[in-house]
């Protein structure tokens, strides 16, 4: 290795990018000293808890030869990119800097902005949308996290599956739980991958359209309200595997296909905006809820008549009161499943801090190749040191 000491900084330094319709993000370069504090508590086999290793191709046009960041990079520096609001507000601040790990300050510097750009051509679009995906990958990790297992979803709801629709979603949850199983045991995924997603992308998205299609149907009768909150299950649980499925692309693409990842982030985010405006009319419309209110009233009505004589009554004021409690039971498994839905649309508005926390690390591997690796982990975060 070259020596670059008296060329690259000792202590941290940043600068701030922008990019049109993308988050600011920071740039660092963590600077000798705590870069070398970093390689020290690193098993280099396999040196985060959190995260994955993603291709590092597109990042080499950035680091051109002769830049601030090629220089320091060589001289065995570790750089971070994140959108993390504490690393932002450090750099803006130019204050003392500290890097907090899982077990605490790993080391602390003083920190500046960067005097002139660590980069000498123009950053490329791939690092913010790198950050970007990194941050609604954790953001879904979070929500899965909190819903549980795909596998026990399809559980919840089995009394409300025919056999043949059951078999279909048991078997689409578990590869989705396999395949998630496996890339976080072993931070990356097998050859085949690819090919397992796209069998379960067809079947998962047949039967998302086919329910939401269903949902439609008007309500008139007890059987209708019934049939309608075992679509609501199943379109509901269709939906959050198909996110899951391109959820998974997505990494995918970050680990090994650096030119599909600006696609497979757009398809990732305009699909759960799409499904988060159909459970947020899901959860307004409440049309089992309104259903049961209209045959009450129709029941009042019934009852008012009873103020007339016996020979002109109308004889449903019982049989309106049985279908009453009837649909005053659909309508606790109805709230129950949409209990469902608003506990995904809370958990995913409420997983933004988290997905905040993660960072692009790339360093040159000392290994006499110095080859380039990138990794996304929120293992540990540069924020303001306390005084």
């Amino acid at each position: 290795m070259p020596d670059l000491q008296e060329e690259v900084p000792r202590h941290p330094v940043g600068q701030l990018l922008t990019s049109k319709d993308q988050p600011e993000i920071a740039l660092v370069d963590l600077g000798r000293d705590v870069s070398a504090e970093l390689r020290t508590s690193w098993n280099m086999s396999r040196p985060f808890d959190t995260g994955a290793a993603i291709d590092s191709a597109w990042l080499l046009p950035a680091l051109g030869v002769g830049s601030t960041a090629a220089s320091s990079l060589l001289a065995g520096n570790v750089f971070l990119a994140t959108a993390n609001p504490a690393t932002l507000m450090t750099i803006g601040a130019g204050v003392g800097s500290a890097v907090m790990g899982s077990t605490g300050i790993i080391s602390q510097a003083p920190f500046v902005a960067a005097s002139t750009a660590l980069t000498p051509v123009m950053v490329p679009v791939m690092l913010f949308t790198t950050v970007s995906s990194v941050m609604i990958c954790a953001r879904l990790d979070r929500v899965q996290r909190t819903l549980g297992r795909l596998f026990e979803a399809v559980e919840v709801v089995r009394r409300l599956l025919d056999a043949e629709d059951y078999a279909r979603f048991e078997s689409a949850a578990e590869q989705i739980d396999e395949i998630r199983s496996e890339f976080e045991h072993l931070r990356k995924f097998s050859d085949d991958v690819k090919f397992k997603l796209a069998i379960v992308a067809g079947e998962v998205k047949v039967l998302q359209k086919k329910y939401g299609r269903l949902l439609a149907r008007e309500i008139d009768s007890e059987d209708e309200a019934r049939l309608l909150v075992s679509h609501l299950n199943r379109f509901f649980l269709a939906s959050l595997l198909d996110i899951q499925v391109d959820l998974l692309r997505l990494y995918l693409g970050l680990q090994d296909a650096p030119a599909s990842v600006e696609l497979r982030h757009a398809r990732l985010r305009d699909k759960i905006e799409r499904y988060g405006i159909d459970f947020r009319q899901i959860l307004d419309d409440d049309r089992v809820g309104a259903f049961h209110r209209s045959l009450k009233r129709d029941l009042a009505k019934s009852r008012w008549h009873r103020r007339v004589p016996a020979r002109l009554r109308l004889p449903y004021g019982n049989k309106l009161a049985k279908r009453i409690r009837k649909v005053r039971a659909v309508r606790n498994d109805y709230n129950s499943i949409r209990a469902r839905i608003q506990g995904w649309t809370d958990a995913f508005e409420s997983a933004t801090d988290e997905s905040r926390k993660q960072n692009i690390v790339f360093y040159r591997k000392s290994d006499g190749e110095n080859t380039l690796h990138a990794y996304h982990t929120h293992d540990f975060q540069l924020q303001q040191a306390v005084a």
